[in-house]
C-alpha cells in the first residue's frame, strides 16, 4: 500500500473517531461521571494523535494533544464534567475536523486552520494545567529538546506478528521524539537459524531507548497505547533504584549482559565495579518472553499478550471482519448484477420456449444462483440507519440550547438497515423535520409544566421495516398541529380559496406547499417557508411517501415510508392490453378473479369477504377501452391502507432491475420506474403508494357525490398529497 492510500485510510478513520468522540461527549453531558465514556473519549483523541504522528501531521498532533490532555484530566476526575467544558470539547472536536479537512487539501492549510483558533486553544490550555500545557507547547515544535534532565529507560519487546499487523518500529521512535529527545537507541536482533527458515514478515527484534523528557509515565505509556496488543513495554523512570533494573534484566534473560551494558552507560545507580566491565556482544538474545513470568507492575505493561488473552484474540478476529471499499466499485458491481439478472431472465424464457426439460432445469438453477448473488450484492449496499441518526444528538443539543428549550432525543431502531444510496438523500429531509419540530412543535418549559407535562420535551426518531418498506417516524410530545391556524395561514397566503373545503389530512399536508409557514417571526431555524416543500420533493425522489399524524396538545408524528432498495426488487409481472407492468411483490397480499357481483362501479369499490375496498382499473387509468374478457384483482397494501388493482393477465414473479424514467416522464402518475424483461421488452413499474392514494381519493369523491356516508376511512388517507393534480 502506498503512502497516499494509507493517508486516505487515516483521514477516514480519524473522522470516524471524531464522530465517536462527539457521541461520547453528548452521552457524558446526559450522564456526568461515566468513567467508561471518559476513558473511551481519551482513547479516541489519543488514536487520532498517534496515527497523525505517523504521517508527520504536526498540526493535528498539536491540537489533538491539547484535547487529549484535557480529556486525561477529565478521566482522572481532576476536572468536573461541566456543561461548559463539554461545549468547549464539542467545539474543539469540530475544529479538529476542520484541521483534518485542511490536511487533505492539495495545498495543506492545516497550520492556518490551527492558528485561526488561538482563542480556542487558549481556553483548552486553561483546563490542561501547567504540566500538560507545557507538554502541549513542546509538541508544537517537533524535535524540541528543551526538556528537563530526566532520562527514562524504555524497553520494547515486539511480538512476532508486529510487522504483519502493519506496524513499523521506526515510527514509534519518531513519535517519541515529539515528547522530548531520544538520546539513545539500542537494537537487539534474534538472528534466524538459516535462510531456509527465515521469514521476513516475522519480527525478531527488540528496542532499548533512553528518552529525555519532562512528561510523566502515563504520558509516555500513552504513546504505546495503540500497540499494547503487539508489543511488551517496560518503562523505568529517572533516578530509579538498582532493584527495578535487576528485576527487568532477570525478566528479559541474560541478566548479566544487560546489567553490564546499562552500568557502562551510567544508567545504574551505585553499580558494582564488576558490572562496568565491557559486556560481550549480544548476538542471539532470547525471543520475546511471554507474560507468564511477568515482573512487578512498575516495570511491565498491564496488558496480556495475544497468545494468553481470549479477549485480545477476539479483538484481533473482529478487526479482520470488515474491509473498506470504494462506493463507485460497489455501484459498478450492482450494475453488473442487474445486467446478469436481465440475462438470466432471458435464458429462462428461452428455455421455456424450447420445451427442453434439461435446459429448463439448467435455467432454473442459474436463476436461483443469480437471485442469491443479487441478494448478497444488495446486502453489501445496506448500512445501519445509525449513519443518519448519529448526526442528530449534536444538532438537537446545539439547537435546543440556542432557543432555550430542554429536549431529550431518543433513537429507536438505529440498527435498521437502509440502502447506502439513500443515506445522504434522507439526511436533509430528516434534518428539516427535526429542526421544525424543535422550533414549532415544543412549548417552552413553563407552558409544558402548566399543561401537566414534563418540562423536558421528548423527540423520538424510530426506524423499522414494514410490508417491504423502510419506515422512519419523527415524533414529538409537543403542542401538536393547529388545524385552524394552518388553514388560516394558507388562505392568507392565497394558497387555497376561502370557500374551499378540505379534509383534516389535506389541511395538515398544506405545510408541504412551497412558501408556507406558520411562524410569526423569521429566525435562523425557520419561518421563511423553505424546507418542508423540499422535504416532500426529496421523499418523492426516493419513491417514498410522507404522512402526518397529530393530536392537539399531545404531539405530532411525521411518518416517512421508503422502498428498501433503489436498485433491484422482487416483482410480479402483469399485463394490461399489450403492456407489461410490474408490481413490487412485497406490497401484494393476494390475487383473485374479479368478482362479477358485489362490485360498485359508481363508487369504484369491490366487496371482498365482507369488506368494501376501493380499486383502480388500469385499463381505465391508461385510457384503454373496456375489456369483455375476465379480469383479475390484485390486493396491494401500503402501511395500513389496502386497495385493489384490476389487470387483464397475471404472468408471474420477476426480478426487476429498476431503471429511472427520464425528466419528460417525471410527473407521470402511478409509475415509479421501468425495467427490461427477459425478452428485451420494456415494462413499467407501478407506484403502489400513489395508486392507493388515488384509489382512496376517488372513492371518497364518488361516495360524496352520491350523498352516501363513507364509514371506512383508511389511516393512509393522511398521506394524500393535496398539491398533486387529480
Amino acid at each position: 500500500m502506498n503512502i497516499q492510500a494509507a493517508q486516505d485510510i487515516f483521514f477516514e478513520e480519524a473522522l470516524e473517531q471524531c464522530a465517536v468522540l462527539e457521541t461520547l461527549l453528548l452521552e457524558l453531558n446526559e450522564h456526568p461521571g461515566d468513567d467508561e465514556a471518559m476513558n473511551a473519549m481519551f482513547r479516541a483523541a489519543h488514536t487520532i494523535k498517534g496515527s497523525a504522528g505517523l504521517f508527520a501531521l504536526k498540526d493535528v498532533v498539536t491540537f489533538a494533544h491539547i484535547m487529549e490532555s484535557v480529556l486525561d484530566r477529565l478521566r482522572k476526575h481532576e476536572l468536573p464534567s461541566s456543561p461548559d467544558l463539554i461545549d468547549l470539547l464539542l467545539q474543539s472536536n469540530d475544529r479538529l475536523r476542520d484541521i483534518l479537512a485542511c490536511c487533505q487539501l492539495p495545498l495543506n492549510t492545516s497550520g492556518q486552520a490551527y492558528a485561526s483558533h488561538t482563542e480556542l486553544v487558549s481556553r483548552l490550555e486553561y483546563y490542561t494545567g501547567h504540566a500538560s500545557a507545557s507538554a502541549a507547547t513542546a509538541t508544537t515544535s517537533p524535535g524540541n529538546t528543551q526538556m528537563s534532565s530526566g532520562i527514562w529507560h524504555i524497553f520494547l519487546c515486539y511480538q512476532p506478528d508486529f510487522f504483519r499487523m502493519g506496524f513499523d518500529p521506526s515510527t514509534l521512535i519518531i513519535y517519541l521524539g515529539g515528547l522530548g529527545e531520544v538520546t539513545r537507541v539500542f537494537t537487539e536482533v534474534n538472528q534466524p537459524g538459516s535462510l531456509i527458515t527465515f521469514d521476513p514478515t516475522t519480527c525478531c527484534m527488540r528496542h532499548e531507548l533512553t528518552l529525555k523528557t519532562d512528561a510523566d509515565e502515563s504520558g509516555i505509556r500513552a504513546a504505546f497505547e495503540f500497540i499494547t496488543d503487539e508489543c511488551e513495554v517496560h518503562i523505568l523512570p529517572p533516578n530509579s533504584t538498582l532493584h527495578p533494573f535487576e528485576e527487568l534484566a532477570a525478566h528479559l534473560g541474560d541478566a548479566k549482559a544487560h546489567l553490564q551494558r546499562w552500568a557502562k552507560l551510567g544508567l545504574l545507580p551505585a553499580a558494582p565495579q564488576s558490572m562496568i566491565e565491557p559486556a560481550a556482544a549480544v548476538t542471539s538474545p532470547k525471543p520475546a518472553p511471554s507474560h507468564k513470568n511477568k515482573p512487578s507492575s512498575a516495570t511491565a505493561t498491564d496488558n496480556q499478550t495475544l497468545d494468553t488473552s481470549p479477549a485480545q484474540q477476539k479483538r484481533r478476529t473482529d478487526s479482520g471482519r470488515f474491509i473498506r471499499i470504494e462506493a463507485a466499485k460497489l455501484d459498478a458491481l450492482i450494475n453488473r448484477v442487474g445486467e446478469l439478472v436481465i440475462s438470466a431472465a432471458g435464458s429462462r424464457m428461452y428455455a421455456k420456449n424450447t420445451g427442453d426439460s434439461d435446459m429448463i432445469q439448467a435455467a432454473e438453477v442459474l436463476s436461483e444462483l443469480v437471485e442469491s448473488i443479487r441478494d448478497d450484492a444488495l446486502n453489501l449496499r445496506m448500512v445501519p440507519i445509525s449513519e443518519i441518526f448519529n448526526r442528530f444528538p449534536r444538532m438537537v443539543h446545539d439547537v435546543s440550547q440556542r432557543i432555550g428549550k430542554e429536549i431529550e432525543l431518543e433513537l429507536v431502531g438505529a440498527e435498521t438497515e437502509i440502502d447506502k444510496s439513500m443515506v445522504e438523500k434522507l439526511t436533509d429531509p430528516l434534518m428539516h423535520i427535526v429542526r421544525n419540530a424543535i422550533d414549532h412543535g415544543f412549548e417552552d418549559a413553563a407552558t409544558r409544566t402548566a399543561n401537566g407535562k414534563k418540562a423536558r420535551g421528548l423527540l423520538r426518531l424510530k426506524a423499522y421495516h414494514d410490508t417491504g418498506s423502510l419506515v422512519v417516524d419523527i415524533s414529538d410530545d409537543g403542542r401538536g398541529m393547529d388545524k385552524a391556524r394552518i388553514l388560516a395561514k394558507a388562505q392568507l397566503y392565497g394558497l387555497i380559496p376561502e370557500d374551499h373545503h378540505l379534509s383534516d389530512p389535506e389541511i395538515f399536508n398544506l405545510i408541504f406547499l412551497p412558501g408556507f409557514s406558520t411562524a410569526d417571526q423569521v429566525s435562523d431555524l425557520s419561518g421563511r417557508g423553505v424546507g418542508m416543500d423540499v422535504v416532500r420533493r426529496n421523499i418523492d425522489a426516493l419513491r417514498g411517501d410522507i404522512e402526518i399524524l397529530t393530536t392537539p396538545g399531545q404531539g405530532s408524528t411525521l411518518r416517512i415510508r421508503l422502498p428498501l432498495t433503489l436498485a433491484i426488487i422482487d416483482g410480479f409481472h402483469v399485463e394490461v392490453e399489450n403492456c407489461s407492468l410490474v408490481l413490487p411483490l412485497g406490497m401484494m397480499s393476494e390475487c383473485m378473479d374479479m368478482p362479477t357481483d358485489n362490485v360498485s362501479t359508481e363508487t369504484r369499490q369491490v366487496n371482498l369477504r365482507g369488506e368494501w375496498i376501493p380499486y383502480i382499473n388500469l385499463r381505465e387509468l391508461f385510457g384503454f377501452a373496456p375489456s369483455s374478457k375476465p379480469e383479475y384483482v390484485i390486493l396491494i397494501q401500503f402501511g395500513q391502507a389496502t386497495a385493489g388493482i384490476i389487470v387483464d393477465r397475471l404472468v408471474g414473479d420477476i426480478q426487476a432491475v429498476i431503471k429511472p424514467l427520464g425528466n419528460l416522464f417525471r410527473s407521470l402518475r402511478g409509475i415509479s420506474g421501468s425495467t427490461i424483461m427477459g425478452n428485451g421488452r420494456l415494462a413499467l413499474i407501478l407506484d403502489v403508494p400513489q395508486l392507493i392514494q388515488l384509489a382512496l381519493k376517488r372513492e371518497t369523491r364518488l361516495v360524496n357525490q352520491r350523498g352516501q356516508k363513507l364509514t371506512r376511512i383508511s389511516p393512509a388517507q393522511q398521506g394524500i398529497h393535496p398539491s398533486r393534480p387529480e
